[in-house]
């Protein structure tokens, strides 16, 4: 345990000083305070619509682009290129060092959003709306789905390259956002009596998405932008309910699982 919390401190202070992590930071600020002074301008519904559309925007765009960027690099490069070598024979064993990689970057990616998610709430606030709590409840629901992002990219990480690394965790999080839809699709009767077993199949098996109530519902007003725009089968609109807690738990499930996989591929993958 002492080694993972050794390797966990010395990993954060690498991350903290990583220019591009700082730089996605500090341009997610800005974009909250671009947002919070185009809501200033609108009131009633429409300030809030604009307002929670452009925040889930932020945390949905740079939540992905922090996932991605930091669990793509965990294994690849420092597996070939010695450092993990260097800490094993420093005295730690691959499962500690892998395991204090692993929370660091998590905790990087989780702190991150975390800024953002209290820097949305200090923005409403400061045009008025007061302390927002669907907003603030959205933002731990992303937290989970980036999560999952960010661990099933950091699986990848340990037999592929960083690029492709990324794009494995960017299809896990169309897959994961895919399921809940057609199995909303499947629900309402707009797909197909055949394809509603093998929809239900996936959805009860693989990791599903994380939805807000709050993306629920602006989502079928058509109100929620690129965050989460309305889905629509053979010119039917889907609604996608908010995520119950069964759900949630599931997620959480996969999350763990994929950290426990990350941590077995390490385990026997080849070190530079």
């Amino acid at each position: 345990m002492s080694h993972t919390v050794a390797i966990a401190r010395l990993e954060a202070q690498a991350g903290l000083r990583r220019g591009w992590l700082l730089g996605l930071l500090v341009l997610g600020l800005l974009a909250i305070l671009l947002v919070a002074v185009l809501a200033a301008g609108e009131s009633g519904l429409e300030q809030a619509d604009e307002f929670r559309a452009g925040g889930s925007a932020v945390l949905l765009l740079g939540g992905l682009a922090a996932a991605l960027g930091l669990g793509a690099g965990l294994a690849n490069r420092d597996a070939d290129g010695g450092w993990y070598g260097l800490l094993i024979g420093a005295g730690g064993s691959r499962e500690a060092v892998t395991a204090g990689r692993l929370a660091a970057r998590g905790a990087l990616m989780l702190g991150t959003l975390a800024a953002w998610a209290v820097a949305l709430q200090v923005a409403s606030a400061a045009i008025g709306r007061g302390l927002d709590g669907p907003l603030a409840v959205h933002s731990l629901a992303m937290a989970e789905n980036l999560l999952l992002v960010f661990l099933a990219t950091a699986l990848a990480s340990t037999a592929l390259g960083p690029v492709v690394s990324a794009v494995v965790g960017l299809i896990v999080h169309v897959t994961a956002q895919a399921l809940v839809n057609l199995q909303a699709a499947a629900d309402q009767g707009v797909v197909g009596s055949v394809a509603r077993p093998v929809i239900r199949f996936t959805y009860l098996v693989f990791p599903r998405e994380v939805t807000s109530p709050m993306i629920s519902q602006m989502q079928a007003r058509d109100v929620a932008g690129v965050a989460a725009p309305q889905f629509e089968i053979n010119q039917s609109v889907v609604e996608i309910p908010a995520a119950s807690g069964g759900t949630v738990l599931w997620t959480l499930f996969w999350c763990a699982l994929l950290a426990v996989g990350v941590i077995a591929a390490m385990r026997r993958r080849p070190l530079g």
